[in-house]
């Protein structure tokens, strides 16, 4: 999985971008923007065999659309596996945000 695929999937439901928008160049909601959070090491003993990547989508959005939500949440899961949704209103932009979290496992691991 890489930035692509991220970007790929989400762009196929609503505009989105790689941790932020330009200055001066945020569109109006719906928007998402995505990043990868986290890298973590796994180990072996003294060995890194795979690494856990930590990837996160946010979703804003001026009103509830259950329709975008559902299937952006479905082709996530599609692609990636399990995903996990939180909701928040971002009071400062009037805003509610809607946060996906998937995770990759890269490398030789097998658990």
């Amino acid at each position: 999985m890489s930035h692509a695929d991220v970007n790929r999937v989400v762009s196929q439901h609503v505009r989105c971008c790689h941790m932020e928008w330009p200055d001066g160049h945020v569109p109006r909601p719906p928007f998402a923007c995505y990043y990868l959070d986290y890298d973590k090491p796994i180990c072996a003993g003294d060995e890194q065999i795979a690494v856990r990547h930590k990837w996160i989508v946010e979703l804003y959005e001026k009103r509830r659309d259950k329709d975008l939500d559902k299937a952006l949440g479905d082709a996530l899961r599609a692609e990636f596996g399990a995903v996990r949704r939180d909701e928040q209103w971002i009071e400062n932009d009037n805003l509610i945000q809607v946060v996906y979290t998937f995770y990759q496992i890269e490398g030789e691991f097998d658990g």
